[in-house]
């Protein structure tokens, strides 16, 4: 007898959408069969003819532990993230203190350990003095990354020839270099005028920080990896003119992806949301998020990555130069995208591919990424005809508030299991299962 099997589904396979079941055993897809064919099991769950997509890895979350707790950390961001259909996760290093020395790693990773309830992973951080620590890397990270802007701490890398070096340090390794690209140096001249003009206006904030500031960083960052060769990953890609970059130079070493709110909010909506809508890189025109769509479509850009980056009201509801940046994402992204379905904006195959197939394989995760022979049973059940607003009141991430909020989404997940393991069913939460730590291949 098998441990659990899935019946009456549409599965979301690579190649196409099938009706057929699912057998899992031991946290694995065993098999996968017509629902006559299906073994006894110790377990059924009926889907009822909803569609099951392999689970998401998020490739870019700020759960915000150690350090900031009172926003988030991996008890309540992978509540948030199994409640959006998320089953893995991968934690940037910009946590107080940041993840930039081993020691630090192994610090988060036994905090991870005692609390995820779902697959997880960590970025490592590269900061101006911790070359060494660069060195010292096994290839158990998903990758190191860079800030060339201001961030949380030091982490801020803005000295081009100790790129190019630790590039170097990165292809002998194997590993990926992943970059926020922003130059700072412009921003704090453009937003300095701003101040000095006494200005508290949202939009003329993020203009201040306008396309130029991404796209002369990119240049340079695409520049020196090309002359190391080294893997190279870009972080939320928001403008046209990185768009260009990426799609004149891009092969099998470099990958992008791009955030929900440049596909789903854009300058129109600063107006509303005021200090609400500050976030790095800004919120851009509707002709940029035209061409991200556009890329997201050609493969110019790779995947979808939340950049879930939750703060508590009182430091959102203050000037906009003093106001933190960043959205809570991990619960809405999975709706808005099954949203576009029904625009026909997207295909529920589409989304398998940029929410779990590209960053498995971006990343070199091993087991995971789509639903196969072999793989962990890493799987989301949706309802494509559950229509809800996005409700703050309701939302597991504990900062409390959405940008999205009130906005009413047609497909939402109602199962979310982790090797086999519900975790999430209908609004409830099941604390019952650990995560454990992604391996790499």
């Amino acid at each position: 007898m098998v441990d659990l099997v899935i019946k009456n589904s549409k599965l979301v396979l690579p190649d196409g959408i099938v009706e057929a079941g699912i057998v899992i055993n031991n946290g694995r897809i065993e098999d996968i069969k017509k629902n006559a064919n299906l073994p006894v099991a110790d377990r059924v769950i009926d889907c009822n003819g909803n569609y099951v997509l392999p689970g998401m890895i998020d490739p870019h979350v700020h759960f915000r532990e150690p350090g900031a707790v009172s926003k988030e950390g991996w008890i309540t961001g992978s509540k948030a993230a199994a409640a959006g259909g998320i089953t893995t996760v991968i934690d940037m290093p910009n946590t107080q203190p940041p993840t930039a020395s081993l020691e630090e790693l192994m610090k988060k990773r036994e905090i991870a350990k005692s609390k995820a309830l779902i697959d997880y992973g960590f970025h490592f951080a590269a900061t101006l003095e911790n070359q060494k620590e660069i060195i010292r890397l096994d290839r158990d990270i998903a990758s190191v990354k860079f800030y060339t802007s201001s961030t949380i701490g030091s982490l801020i890398v803005d000295n081009d020839a100790i790129i190019f070096e630790d590039f170097q340090i990165l292809a002998e390794k194997d590993l990926i270099a992943t970059v926020h690209a922003e130059n700072q140096i412009m921003i704090d001249y453009w937003v300095g005028k701003l101040k000095e003009s006494n200005v508290n206006d949202p939009l003329k904030y993020a203009e201040a920080r306008g396309n130029i500031c991404a796209a002369v960083s990119l240049n340079s960052i695409i520049y020196l990896s090309r002359i190391v060769g080294n893997k190279l990953h870009i972080v939320h890609v928001s403008t046209r003119e990185e768009v260009d970059l990426i799609r004149k130079f891009k092969n099998e070493k470099l990958t992008a992806e791009v955030s929900p709110h440049h596909l789903f909010l854009n300058k129109d909506d600063i107006k509303n949301l005021g200090s609400y809508s500050k976030v790095h890189p800004p919120l851009r025109s509707k002709a940029d998020q035209n061409v991200l769509w556009e890329a997201l479509h050609d493969g110019t850009i790779d995947m979808i990555a939340s950049d879930h980056a939750p703060h508590l009201r009182e430091s959102k509801e203050v000037d906009i130069f003093s106001a933190s940046a960043g959205f809570p994402e991990v619960e809405t992204t999975l709706p808005l995208l099954l949203n576009e379905v029904h625009n026909k904006r997207l295909t529920l195959n589409l989304i398998a591919k940029i929410t779990a197939e590209n960053p498995a394989k971006v990343f070199r995760i091993e087991n995971k990424g789509m639903i196969k022979k072999g793989l962990d049973a890493d799987l989301i059940i949706v309802d494509m005809n559950k229509k809800k607003k996005v409700d703050e009141e309701k939302l597991f991430t504990k900062c409390g508030w959405s940008p999205y909020r009130g906005r009413t989404l047609k497909g939402w997940p109602i199962k979310t299991l982790v090797r086999g393991n519900i975790v999430f069913d209908d609004g409830t939460i099941y604390g019952e299962n650990r995560g454990t730590e992604i391996k790499y291949y």
